[in-house]
């Protein structure tokens, strides 16, 4: 300080010069209220530096010394009011600069913050940069403050240089990702947390934020490492233990987040978030016992809150208990409702909702939930399809034709919405016309390997098996290994006798992703229902049921390949199973009548059979059925 009081702003502003003992005295205040703030006594500081800028009312130091002292003592006003006093005796006064950019700063951050506020801040803080050590609080506010104004190249300029001066901290090498981000330069973001998790002791921010850049990389392992070295830092965090056991479920290391979970929750009982993931991730494992209780345990602390009743909505839908799904979803939407819950938060549920109805045969109600849905979000694509796709699955088709025409007018190239209107356009008779609208859809959505999904589905149900196959085949070129068409070729050559073709398409899925339940399970049963090779077909029929444990049509598939062994035994469980799942489906409670027949049941049997006749009528015949009904009541005489 000493130095201050000098005489040449006063010459270069043409005042007259102060004498000698009114600038000491100056000096000597001005050294007491320094003093006086060291021992804690912040009026007398206030005073002295007071009477300091008033015995010299051409130097700003003492001001701004001043305004120091009042932002210390967090009272901005004062502060302010010295600062720019400074600034007029001597505009280029580095420490009033500084408090004015300051304070600007700190007030543009907050919920009442305003653009000027930031560009005062700005304009004060560049100003106050320009000392031969840089102060660290200017340079990384203002690079802040640079980045919140979309000047990125101005905040790595500032960092940059921070860096080169081997001044950079934990902060700058967060800021400076940021700016690299905004410029679109993702590597070099990455690249420099990178370099700062890879020196001696990195922050806790610095990890954190790497590990969400290796998500948005997909980049699990490293992702998990980051998380790990994070939570290591600060042990009770539960933001990052919740982005750890994401990510872990995401490496494919279900259970290791389950750990983490269970830690966190074991840390924080009530820690509503956490409850959420560990339903998901028990779920995950097929823990549904576990699942559902942690779903009920964040209803019981968040008994307002929608994330319980979807946490455990979830869970009766993965067991195919589709009357629980409703029981608990419509009262939570109803209540929801209520207290104004936003389109955004009640769209999944809304889903659900009506997908249970669907499963149940409830279409009606289906509808409605989907007519809910839609005048809540007029433009939403997937409830559209899903309405329509309910109107053609209840036999109302020109209600579904009404609702591609209102969707299509929003989103005229849908490929779904085509296929939609295909489907409606088969019942009507138009086959032919239906074939044109996907043939078209298929033109407009080349890039999409469902657009050739869809076009050889129609193909093969019309018997134009050879078209199907091609169309597929070029499809496959065009995208080789994909799954979709892998499987839906394996589909169209079973439905068509072509049992090594569909076998050999059915394994390229199973090569390509081993856990290709639907995969696993076509051919399981395609193997049973022929007789063939059936150890192999139960071995590929337990790996799909332990991936999703409650699937009907699996468990059928299973039941009818150990009948076909003759092991009525472990038949029956897994046969009787799938027929209360699905009672309309005719050829479950075919299976399911042929086993109880085999038990010497018949009276049982008839009531499976009668239930098939009833039923949806797929892949039955009737007459069949019903000789082998006939049959057992002669037979029961």
């Amino acid at each position: 300080m000493i130095g201050v009081f000098t005489f040449a702003g006063a010459a270069l502003l043409g005042a007259q010069p102060i004498d000698e003992e009114s600038r000491a005295q100056a000096y000597r205040q001005f050294m007491l209220g320094l003093h006086l703030e060291d021992e804690g006594d912040v009026d007398g500081a206030i005073d002295a530096l007071r009477g300091a800028a008033a015995l010299d009312p051409e130097a700003g130091e003492p001001l701004a010394a001043l305004a120091e002292l009042y932002s210390r003592s967090s009272r901005a006003e004062e502060a302010m009011a010295a600062a720019r006093s400074a600034i007029e005796r001597e505009p280029g006064n580095l420490t009033a600069r500084r408090i004015l950019g300051l304070i600007h700063a700190s007030r543009a951050s907050s919920r009442d913050g305003t653009p000027e506020h930031a560009a005062e801040a700005i304009t004060h803080l560049e100003q106050a940069r320009g000392t031969i050590l840089p102060d660290l609080q200017v340079e990384l506010t203002l690079a802040r403050l640079y980045l919140r104004a979309d000047r990125a190249q101005d905040a790595v300029d500032l960092l940059e240089e921070l860096r080169r001066a081997d001044l950079a901290s934990g902060q700058a090498a967060l800021l400076l990702s940021r700016a690299y981000e905004q410029l679109g330069r993702t590597e070099e973001a990455l690249a420099t947390l990178e370099a700062a998790a890879a020196s001696g002791r990195p922050s806790f921010r610095v990890l954190e934020r790497l590990g969400q850049l290796y998500e948005r990389q997909r980049r699990w392992d490293d992702a998990v490492e980051a998380y790990r070295r994070a939570v290591a830092r600060n042990v009770r965090s539960a933001n990052v233990r919740r982005r750890l056991a994401s990510a872990l479920v995401a490496s494919g290391d279900a259970e290791g987040a389950r750990d983490v979970l269970d830690e966190l929750i074991r840390m924080r009982p009530r820690d509503a978030e956490g409850l959420y993931l560990l339903s998901d991730v028990e779920l995950e494992l097929n823990n549904f016992d576990a699942a559902e209780a942690a779903a009920r345990q964040l209803i019981d602390i968040q008994p307002d809150s929608l994330f319980g009743p979807a946490a455990l909505s979830r869970v009766f839908e993965r067991r195919r208990e589709f009357r629980r799904v409703v029981e608990t979803l419509e009262p939570a939407i109803e209540a929801a409702r209520e207290q104004g819950a936003s389109a955004r938060q009640l769209a999944s549920l809304f889903g659900r909702l009506g997908y249970a109805h669907e499963q149940l045969g409830t279409f009606s109600r289906a509808a409605d939930v989907y007519e809910d849905a839609v005048a809540m979000m007029p433009s939403s694509l997937a409830f559209g399809v899903r309405l329509a796709q309910t109107y053609v699955n209840a036999g109302r088709p020109a209600e579904a034709m009404r609702v591609v025409e209102r969707s299509r007018a929003a989103h005229p190239d849908s490929l779904a919405l085509a296929r939609l209107e295909a489907l409606v356009l088969d019942v009507e008779g138009s086959v032919d016309e239906a074939a044109i609208v996907l043939e078209r859809a298929l033109e407009a959505n080349r890039s999409q390997p469902f657009a050739y999904v869809v076009l050889a589905d129609h193909y093969s149900r019309q018997d134009r098996v050879d078209d199907a196959v091609t169309l597929l085949e070029t499809a496959l070129e065009r995208f080789p290994g994909e799954t979709s068409v892998l499987f839906q070729l394996g589909a169209v050559l079973e439905q068509h006798d072509r049992i090594a073709d569909a076998e050999r398409a059915f394994r390229q899925v199973l090569d390509s992703d081993p856990e290709h339940a639907p995969a696993l399970n076509y051919l399981g049963y395609m193997l049973a229902d022929r007789g063939i090779r059936l150890q192999e077909s139960v071995a590929l029929l337990r790996r799909a049921i332990a991936l999703d444990p409650h699937n009907g049509s699996y468990l059928d598939s299973l039941g009818w390949a150990y009948f076909k062994l003759d092991r009525l035994d472990l038949a029956e469980a897994p046969l009787r199973a799938a027929g209360d799942q699905l009672p309309d489906n005719s050829v479950v409670q075919d299976h399911l009548g042929d086993l109880l027949h085999r038990l010497g049941r018949p009276a049982e049997a008839i009531r499976a059979w009668e239930r098939a006749l009833a039923g949806d009528g797929d892949e039955i015949d009737p007459e069949a059925i019903e000789r082998k009904i006939d049959d057992a009541r002669r037979g029961s005489q």
